[in-house]
């Protein structure tokens, strides 16, 4: 049993769980051989260029040399990052729609818990990048007053990247919605009707 599992409430069962995309590795891998290339491309280039600078002013070598390093380290940098979140996602990120909630998590070392009710979620997007429509996964959207989050000053929605089955996890979390809010209405009305009840009999004590 997993976490989600174990903090499932009484008479709450899972519908539908979203799937991670292995072959987003495939991206983020091909992402890090830019990356390198990239690199690896600025090492040669300015070294290049120093050869010929540095044959008539000694003074600016070891400048051109940090100059160097750094252009060869910050592409293998951010794409061993960007490696390593997309590894994080695929591994740690869990979410699934129950019959009353959508409850998941974000993160391996800080994790974010999410928990919202169905009646409080307005709608789930799917967005596709072009690596997503070419290995077949997308980013899942919670759209909802509760899900927003303050990024510099401006509000954004949550998001589950790499998700391979986006429109089965879609369909499902729309269809438990609209269950949950006929069931509210139902709910409402029988509410209605028993206040109703209790009015008529209170009128007819009354007399």
């Amino acid at each position: 049993m997993d976490y989600l599992e174990s903090n499932l409430g009484k008479d709450e069962k899972i519908l539908a769980r979203v799937t991670h995309s292995k072959a987003a590795l495939i991206s983020a891998i091909f992402t890090v051989c830019i990356c390198f290339a990239i690199g690896f491309g600025l090492w040669y280039g300015i070294g290049a260029i120093l050869t010929k600078i540095t044959a008539y002013d000694r003074a600016i070598e070891e400048v051109g040399f940090l100059l160097q390093i750094t252009c060869l380290i910050a592409p293998l940098f951010l794409g061993t990052v960007f490696f390593l979140r997309t590894a994080v996602s695929i591994a740690c990120n869990q979410l699934v729609v129950t019959n009353k909630r959508l409850v998941g998590r974000k993160g391996m070392i800080s994790k974010n818990l999410i928990d919202f009710l169905l009646l409080k979620l307005d709608n789930i997007r799917v967005k596709n990048s072009f690596f997503g429509a070419l290995f077949h996964y997308g980013t899942l959207e919670v759209v909802s007053a509760g899900s927003q989050q303050v990024v510099n000053g401006m509000s954004v929605n949550l998001k589950f990247p790499y998700v391979k089955n986006t429109e089965e996890f879609r369909r499902a979390v729309l269809a438990a919605i609209d269950k949950a809010k006929e069931e509210d209405r139902e709910a409402q009305a029988r509410a209605q009707a028993e206040a109703l009840k209790r009015a008529q009999e209170a009128i007819e004590l009354g007399r």
